[in-house]
Formats: C-alpha cells, sequence, structure tokens
C-alpha cells in the first residue's frame, strides 16, 4: 500500500511540474536574420537620440527587453546586443552636424516605425 501510495505522489508530482513548464515563447525559434531587420533600424533610431539629446528614443533597449520576454534564446539576445554595439562603433564618430538633422530624424522615424511593425508581425507569425 505504501509503494502504491508513492507511485501515487510520484505521478501527481510529475503532472503538476508538466502542466508548470512554459511553453516557448513566439520569439524562441527566431534567428538573427529574422530580426536583423528590426535590431538595425532601431540602434539607428536610439543613437539618434543619444548624439542629438532627444528624449524617448530608447527602441533598441525595449525591444531586446520585449524580445527577451518573448522567449528569445540567450545566444540570439547576445548576437542583437553585439550587432547593436558594431552599429554604434561604426557610428561614434560621426559628428553631430551630420546627424542631427530634420530629414534624419524624419527618415530614422520611419525606419523605427516600420522595424517595430515588423516586430509586432514577427511575434505574431512565429507564435
Amino acid at each position: 500500500m505504501a509503494d502504491l501510495c508513492r507511485f501515487w505522489s510520484v505521478c501527481v508530482a510529475s503532472m503538476a511540474l508538466a502542466n508548470c513548464t512554459p511553453a516557448p515563447g513566439p520569439a524562441a525559434s527566431l534567428t538573427m536574420a529574422d530580426i536583423a531587420p528590426i535590431v538595425t533600424p532601431l540602434t539607428y533610431r536610439e543613437l539618434l537620440g543619444e548624439k542629438c539629446a532627444a528624449p524617448d528614443m530608447a527602441v533598441k533597449t525595449s525591444f531586446l527587453a520585449d524580445l527577451k520576454s518573448a522567449g528569445a534564446r540567450e545566444s540570439l539576445l547576445a548576437e542583437a546586443v553585439a550587432e547593436a554595439d558594431r552599429i554604434a562603433v561604426t557610428e561614434r564618430d560621426t559628428p553631430n552636424e551630420y546627424v542631427c538633422t530634420v530629414e534624419l530624424f524624419e527618415s530614422t522615424e520611419e525606419n523605427a516605425a516600420a522595424a517595430l511593425k515588423a516586430w509586432i508581425d514577427l511575434k505574431n507569425r512565429k507564435s
């Protein structure tokens, strides 16, 4: 009888653990090829905000947090951060007078808006 009780206890515990395991998020199977068209324009928008002291432009940072919460693998997050860092290093020495222009702000906003829409579509498609 004790063995039967122990068996059922193990079964119930196993079923409880199985039900508590979270399902993979919508970003679990994404690759860098999937997110590069999103990371790049959002990185440029954030860099523009930093160089030109423009508020509320940290979209790359919020995208990476959203990517993580959507279940992206740590290796993908590391690749995304590395790509953003590579872009930042490339743009670091560009003088502000070439960056902080109305035209660049407008095109950067358009590209970032398209990237955010692509992110929403990608999350919905992959889930």
